[in-house]
């Protein structure tokens, strides 16, 4: 499948389904590292060519980004996800998980860095986790990269590296909510062009009752 964009509205409802468990799994392990309630949701997914990304992102606002490549049972290359967090999100997950009031954190140090590492472990394993129990697909992600940069710059540094291989990307908008934060996000899923046409073979059984 080379146009991504053309998904019909079942296999958007797919992929959604796929967020919807992850992003359930994700709150779950959030909220039992810090003590208390956290919830997320993935109230928007986006697809696009991979050369148009900068479309769906601000390209002009400074993120965090956290990198996984996506390794399969046999050690394959399954595809890669990217979290990036705004600025300002990056400091209120901060305050979120050390317990701070809102607008605390005002600059990422070590402290901060080694937090949003720990949230991005959380969030891409909750989504292999999804994807095993949804698909019966084991994804695991490698050690994480941290970047901290304009989006733009590391947009452009996506298509360049992936390009040759990765065509489309998939981008779930996500929401992370406790008492007094409310925090924006991106989760980029860049999927190898088989390990794609396997998923949406799968959800769409799962999700047609197959």
């Amino acid at each position: 499948m080379n146009d991504m964009t053309q998904l019909s509205e079942f296999q958007m409802d797919s992929l959604k389904e796929l967020g919807n468990i992850g992003s359930a799994h994700a709150a779950t392990s959030l909220s039992i590292m810090i003590g208390h309630d956290i919830d997320m949701r993935v109230p928007e997914i986006e697809i696009a060519p991979l050369e148009s990304i900068g479309s769906l992102i601000n390209p002009d606002e400074k993120v965090i980004g956290i990198y996984f490549q996506l390794i399969d049972g046999d050690s394959n290359s399954d595809g890669h996800i990217y979290l990036l967090f705004p600025e300002e999100s990056a400091y209120s997950i901060s305050d979120m998980l050390m317990c701070l009031e809102k607008g605390t954190t005002r600059e990422i140090t070590d402290l901060e860095k080694s937090a949003l590492m720990e949230v991005g472990n959380v969030l891409i394993s909750s989504f292999g986790d999804a994807s095993a129990e949804l698909l019966g697909i084991t994804m695991l992600p490698s050690t994480p990269t941290y970047r901290h940069d304009m989006a733009r710059s590391l947009i452009n540094e996506i298509v360049a590296d992936l390009g040759k291989t990765t065509k489309n990307a998939i981008l779930f908008k996500t929401a992370l909510t406790n008492e007094t934060n409310n925090v924006n996000g991106y989760l980029l899923l860049l999927p190898e062009p088989q390990t794609l046409e396997n998923m949406l073979t799968l959800l769409g059984a799962k999700v047609n009752g197959g």
